[in-house]
């Protein structure tokens, strides 16, 4: 009868030993979500930094007050912020949920997997933007670019696509919105905004001298997708 209790009790511990390594590996597996504010040297907030989780950038951003918010993995370890106007910062997690960072200013030496997306970037070939995650939000679709879609300058509504020449005494590239050419997208809602294309060098070849300083393409949501 002992022998029977015991071999009972046995049981059940490697029952519960087995439940309780199951219920941690699965909150192992659980999100936790991380805030904070970025600044520049200036110590004045950064608008538009781009974030990236263990050297991979996510489409998360600053906004207007430098405030990020983003849901990570338990197991993520470092978080590195990017600005081309205000340089970079990067820190352990380590698990805390507020971080702060200030970024060291443009003349910093760039991590080297940064250096690499804008050689990349420079390269020529198309770029293709999905649509941002619904917790960013933009002011207006130029705010959206300059986030966004990798090599260009954004000025408030000047547009600048790095690397092609000036033509016709104008370096604003062409916009393109479902197809058609327009003069400006002032009219864009970002929300309404399906994906970016940016087009320079050959790629762009296919709208001939219009497209000498390179191509914005956009396309919109149709009634249907939203």
């Amino acid at each position: 009868m002992k022998i029977r209790v015991l071999l009972l009790v046995g049981a059940l511990i490697c029952v519960t030993l087995s439940v309780s390594g199951q219920i941690t590996y699965n909150r192992g597996k659980k999100k936790v979500t991380i805030s904070g504010i970025i600044s520049g040297p200036d110590k004045n907030p950064v608008t538009g930094a781009q974030i990236f989780i263990d050297g991979i950038k996510t489409r998360y951003i600053s906004d207007d007050a430098g405030k990020y918010k983003i849901k990570i993995s338990r197991a993520a370890r470092k978080i590195l912020v990017y600005s081309p106007e205000s340089g970079y910062n990067e820190t352990d997690i380590n698990g805390q949920t507020t971080i702060n960072l200030t970024l060291n200013g443009v003349n910093g030496e760039k991590p080297a997997f940064i250096k690499n997306i804008e050689m990349k970037e420079s390269s020529g070939r198309t770029k293709k933007v999905a649509k941002p995650q619904k917790m960013n939000t933009y002011t207006d679709i130029y705010q959206m670019i300059r986030s966004e879609v990798p090599g260009v300058v954004v000025s408030g509504r000047s547009i600048m696509v790095q690397g092609p020449n000036s033509f016709f005494g104008s370096s604003q590239p062409l916009f393109v919105v479902n197809g058609a050419k327009v003069n400006n997208i002032d009219f864009i809602n970002p929300a309404e905004v399906k994906s970016i294309q940016l087009l320079k060098g050959s790629s762009a070849t296919i709208y001939g001298l219009e497209g000498a300083n390179g191509v914005i393409s956009i396309t919109l949501f149709k009634g249907s997708e939203k």
